[in-house]
């Protein structure tokens, strides 16, 4: 039998449901495990003991009443600091909103609640989610569990950290250019951005640039499943958010009709996006469990060239419009408390010219455009997720691959952001390691196909089982 903290978020919940363990003693194991482990992993910005306890106890209460709390029952949540949680720092990971308490639950975390969660704390991130490291004025540096001096990534990088540490067996994420995706490829982890627009946003404003989602960072595919069937549907703030699927995820993947819709698919695997490759070391551990998907799932693997417009000045310009909008006013002021990257983002905002919003519109429409061609000729694209592992913990902004001097963008999210542009699910699959250091397949699909992105990853949870927790998890 495994500890507490070993089991995923689902087998958790349904343990609680049965009444088999009680949702006091779930968080109390975790609650220790962030008191030994955290300090230097610096995972977890804050806590809320007393109102996790209250909360556990009422599931407890319920269960003990023959009422059911829900699919996530006593199943402890790391929040990372950039969503909104009623009564807690509401910061956006900068110093400018360190003394900001949030009003109310954004509508994951109020969800979330809903189905049983006991909302524990807030996970670090990066500045206003902008990069794929995890280190700001106000929180300092976060430390991946596989090799404390490498990032988890970002801008998820707490919660990745969190969850393959075992200090929480899931935590929220958000993903604009990759920020669940990467982190999962570094921290060993399965990432999934669903498609754009499959849980609606609000009260705050929803994402104008059509990048962002929100999503889970877990360890398994049935926990992703049932973290977006609960999260998923529409609000009335987000006009941009989509119905929820007509059968739960979770009960496709548990009847098997998830996998056996892969069977016949179309797949074509790249190493190369065109104006961003792969080292070799993740290259070769991505096409080794690129095949091991083909074969196991009956998947027709086909040739295709894919050359994309690089999509770095869009998908910069346009996130730093929908970031800016909201926070140019608060900062204006108090550019020296902010970071390199989010000084260097007001000051894009503010003298941003016309001309520059036009180029970046129309890339994103010569994305698309090439996108749609490809996939004419392929139901799924594999790639490595990123072009090299976990980067230096304090933050990298230029490095190289192979050999070549490429910005962050190329060291971490050439492979992600295209797909945040066209709106497209993918799941970040743990596919073993590089140095001692994780890495990953990434699966895109076409919009509103997110099951086949759960569904490879359940075909391949099978065939090629990954590490579900971090070496440092057992070193406490």
């Amino acid at each position: 039998m495994t500890e507490l903290w070993e089991r995923d978020a689902h087998v958790l919940a349904d343990d609680v449901r049965r009444g088999a363990v009680s949702a006091r003693d779930v968080l109390d194991t975790h609650l220790d495990r962030i008191e030994r482990l955290d300090p230097q992993l610096n995972s977890v910005c804050h806590l809320d003991a007393d109102a996790a306890r209250a909360r556990a106890e009422e599931i407890d209460a319920e269960i003990a009443a023959g009422r059911d709390p829900g699919p996530l029952a006593g199943v402890p949540i790391g929040v990372k600091e950039l969503a909104s949680v009623g009564g807690w720092p509401e910061t956006h990971a900068s110093l400018v909103y360190a003394d900001r308490i949030a009003t109310c639950d954004d509508t994951e975390v109020a969800r979330l609640r809903a189905a049983g969660a006991v909302i524990t704390g807030l996970t670090t991130a990066s500045e206003f989610g902008t990069v794929s490291f995890t280190n700001t004025p106000l929180h300092g540096i976060t430390r991946n569990p596989w090799d404390l001096t490498k990032t988890p990534g970002g801008s998820s990088g707490g919660s990745a950290a969190a969850v393959a540490a075992g200090l929480f067996p899931a935590c929220t994420g958000g993903d604009g250019g990759g920020s669940i995706r990467i982190p999962a490829a570094y921290s060993g982890l399965f990432g999934m951005k669903a498609t754009f627009g499959r849980s609606g946003r609000g009260p705050g404003p929803f994402p104008s640039s059509l990048n962002p989602v929100r999503g889970p960072v877990v360890r398994s595919v049935r926990d992703a499943a049932r973290y977006l069937d609960v999260i998923s549907g529409p609000t009335l703030t987000d006009p941009t958010s989509l119905p929820k699927p007509p059968v739960p995820y979770e009960d496709e993947l548990a009847s098997g009709a998830a996998a056996g819709r892969l069977h016949g698919l179309r797949a074509a695997f790249v190493t190369s996006v065109g104006f961003a490759e792969s080292e070799p070391g993740p290259a070769a551990r991505a096409e080794e469990l690129a095949h091991a998907l083909v074969e196991a799932a009956g998947l027709e693997l086909v040739d295709v060239r894919v050359e994309l417009p690089k999509p770095g000045s869009s998908w910069g310009v346009l996130s730093t419009v929908d970031d800016m909008s909201f926070h140019a006013d608060d900062v204006k002021d108090r550019l020296d408390e902010l970071s390199v990257v989010g000084r260097l983002q007001y000051e894009s905002f503010s003298h941003l010219r016309p001309d520059v919003l036009g180029k970046a519109i129309r890339r994103r429409h010569e994305l698309l455009t090439v996108l749609a061609a490809i996939w004419g000729q392929i139901d799924l694209l594999l790639t490595p997720m990123t072009p090299k592992p976990a980067l230096a913990a304090e933050g990298e902004l230029v490095g190289e691959v192979n050999g070549k001097q490429v910005t962050l963008f190329g060291m971490s999210a050439a492979f992600a952001a295209p797909f945040n542009l066209s709106g497209q699910p993918a799941a970040s699959i743990p596919a073993g390691l590089v140095d001692g250091l994780p890495v990953a397949l990434q699966v895109v699909a076409s919009r509103h196909e997110d099951l086949a992105c759960l569904a490879a990853g359940a075909v391949l949870e099978e065939a090629r089982p990954w590490p579900k927790l971090a070496p440092y998890a057992y070193e406490a």
